[in-house]
């Protein structure tokens, strides 16, 4: 009976560890606190994860994009972005995007580029 309850225990506690799945931070996430486009899409590309990042160029009025390369693991995307640093974490199992300690809200599901 004690190993029964101490299995039941131990499940419950794993799934209660949990950390969100990859397909949470799939999509576009947009930066809260601005209406100027500033945007990260993560999205797959075959087998590879990717993180793109959207913003106005200020001189020439266009969108800008920048391509990272993501991988997934333990609830966690790690975005290889040089000197542009991301990160996109699960905290209390919800899928979380920053960039230089600024908020991104996911929008929508879909992972494909901003138009304005």
């Amino acid at each position: 009976m004690k190993k029964l309850l101490l299995g039941a225990l131990a499940a419950c506690c794993a799934l209660h560890a949990s950390a969100a799945p990859v397909e949470d931070f799939i999509g576009t996430w947009k930066l809260e606190r601005t209406t100027v486009p500033n945007y990260i899409v993560i999205k797959q590309e075959g087998e590879r994860l990717i993180a793109l990042r959207y913003t106005r160029n200020i001189l020439g009025n266009k969108i800008t994009e920048r391509r990272f390369p993501a991988s997934y693991a333990n609830g966690d995307v790690t975005i290889t972005a040089g000197e542009t640093l991301i990160e996109a974490r699960s905290v209390n199992d919800v899928a979380t995007v920053t960039m230089l300690a600024e908020a991104y809200k996911k929008i929508s599901s879909s992972t494909s580029a901003p138009t304005s």
